[in-house]
């Protein structure tokens, strides 16, 4: 009898390591989490990203790949169940999207350090950064150990449903980074029975500022932030779940006046000492967003020092979290008296909140008293960015590993 699935999986194109493929991962014997051999190859290609000194996302990737952040990943994952033991799910398949070069690779890193082996789906949009990345990587799977290298396969293929039906009945775990649309394109492919799935769909984040802790701070602080700012908002264009698109000033009127256009200069200058790249086609994008938003009512567009930061104020919070009229530097902003009034806005989509000039206490108060459906995270300026093994308020170590209880002494 014809296996229906083999077919499709001849359309695969394996790109690394070379001369793996899918019959190989699926014959290697999973790992333990946070096996010996996985743990000294992320510590060793962390190391080598960390010399890609063009590339700040993949530096910051290999920071997070050094062993004492593997450790205390391995400690926080035993003490939540240090009476059962933690296996590898199996095999997973990782759906990667196509505006953050970086996230497949801490999705993949996570999985192997929980002992799982994996196929990884990587999109043929990839800049130039993506191309270093994956050289790195295959120069450090070409010195790893078989049981490594073996367990891992890269691949491309065209939008072809019968291929991702094909690698989703093999997996025992599907990890979709992506949009609504592509998750739910994703999810038209079914899984086995036991098999388990992590989703990323479209998220929303924003920054919260504290109106009067940006006026009582000094000149050398205030750069600090406004360039902590832009390392959130723009190093993706916008386009990352965790970067801010909106500003919430905590403040009365008279105090979010003074500071506004202060902070918004502050944050142009800061885009144009980064040199982060600034089309035409973004201009007129922002051009049109704004003077779209200004006759629909309701809203005014502030003077900026230049077309690379734009902002259009809105007098209530209808609005927020709602699809962004443009992106690569626009931004809404908003004022409210207290945290308060932010729980009737925000939605199940809100991930991120950068923050700065408002105490954890205040935060811990407002989520205590509120519950609010959305908020994964809460960080401050310059972390919206920083990824960890909880994401989008779930812990990804755990979920991509099982438990098996053990009763008898």
């Amino acid at each position: 009898m014809v296996d229906p699935l083999a077919e499709p999986l001849t359309r695969v194109q394996p790109v690394l390591p070379a001369g793996n493929d899918l019959a190989r991962v699926r014959a290697t014997p999973r790992a333990l989490p946070f096996d010996a051999e996985r743990l000294a190859f992320i510590a060793g290609f962390g190391e080598a990203l960390r010399r890609l000194r063009d590339y700040p996302e993949l530096v910051a990737l290999g920071f997070w790949a050094r062993p004492a952040n593997l450790k205390r990943l391995a400690e926080r994952l035993a003490i939540a169940h240090p009476a059962a033991m933690r296996l590898p799910r199996g095999l997973a398949f990782h759906v990667a999207p196509a505006n953050v070069d970086t996230i497949f690779v801490y999705s993949l890193l996570l999985s192997m350090l929980a002992g799982n082996n994996n196929i990884v789906r990587i999109s043929a949009r990839g800049g130039d950064q993506t191309g270093s990345l994956l050289q790195v990587l295959a120069t450090a799977l070409a010195g790893a150990p078989p049981a490594v290298r073996d367990g891992l396969l890269v691949v491309r293929y065209d939008h072809d449903a019968g291929v991702t039906r094909a690698l989703s009945a093999l997996a025992d775990l599907r990890i979709v980074w992506g949009g609504d649309a592509t998750v739910g394109l994703i999810r038209e492919a079914p899984l086995a029975p036991a098999a388990t799935e992590l989703v990323f769909p479209n998220k929303y984040s924003l920054a919260v500022l504290d109106a009067g802790h940006w006026l009582a701070a000094d000149a050398a602080t205030r750069a600090r932030l406004a360039k902590a700012f832009v390392n959130d908002s723009l190093w993706f264009g916008q386009a990352a779940c965790s970067s801010p698109r909106a500003l919430v000033w905590r403040g009365d009127d008279a105090t979010v006046d003074a500071a506004s256009p202060d902070f918004w200069a502050a944050v142009d200058a800061a885009a144009a000492t980064a040199g982060i790249d600034f089309d035409g086609a973004y201009a007129v994008a922002k051009l049109i967003a704004e003077q779209g938003l200004a006759i629909a009512g309701g809203a005014t567009i502030l003077a900026t020092p230049s077309n690379r930061i734009r902002v259009v104020r809105r007098p209530d919070l209808a609005g927020l979290g709602e699809p962004a009229a443009a992106a690569h530097g626009f931004f809404l902003e908003h004022r409210v008296d207290s945290l308060a009034a932010l729980a009737p806005a925000a939605r199940r989509h809100w991930q991120t909140i950068v923050s700065e000039g408002v105490p954890a206490a205040d935060w811990r108060d407002f989520l205590w008293r509120s519950r609010p459906h959305g908020i994964d995270r809460i960080m401050g300026f310059g972390a919206a960015l920083d990824f960890d093994a909880v994401w989008d308020g779930t812990d990804l170590l755990a979920a991509m590993t099982r438990l098996t209880a053990i009763g008898i002494s």
